[in-house]
């Protein structure tokens, strides 16, 4: 995994995802942390996702996993092929995870469902929940839809 100034690889076995500095976000105004839903695990958001989405338990699907020294290690779990949970330790490392997504992603996803201290992260492996589903999805968890603009 390499790290520049300027950009980031994600990596899963042979699935990468690259963040790259860009443009910043012209997204709409979103309620703040305070407001959004937090976990306590993973293992909670994970069954979460499931209770509203469907999660597969045989998948083999390696997460992808965000490495920035900011930040302590957040925890994964995967919920299908083409869906991960992400639980940070603290607001402020989503905060400063989502700042660099809102530069810009470069093979990313279009968007991703936001909480306090989580995601849920489509994995481009496949075809991918719509946008309007990770939309009601993230409100369902308590949390908001974040676009993350082309890089």
């Amino acid at each position: 995994m390499q790290k520049s100034n300027r950009k980031l690889v994600l990596a899963a076995g042979t699935a990468a995802v690259v963040l790259a500095a860009g443009c910043g976000s012209s997204r709409e105004q979103a309620p703040e942390p305070a407001e959004l839903s937090s976990f306590t695990s993973a293992q909670e958001l994970l069954a979460a996702v499931n209770g509203l989405h469907g999660c597969d338990a045989g998948t083999s699907a390696e997460p992808v996993i965000m490495a920035f020294e900011e930040i302590s290690t957040p925890e994964y779990a995967i919920c299908t092929d083409t869906l991960q949970v992400i639980r940070f330790a603290s607001v402020e490392d989503r905060l400063t995870v989502t700042g660099k997504l809102a530069q810009g992603t470069e093979n990313g996803p279009a968007g991703i469902a936001e909480g306090s201290n989580w995601y849920v992260l489509p994995l481009l492996r496949g075809p991918v929940p719509s946008e309007e589903d990770m939309r009601d999805l993230a409100y369902e968890l308590g949390g908001r839809y974040l676009e993350l603009p082309a890089g």
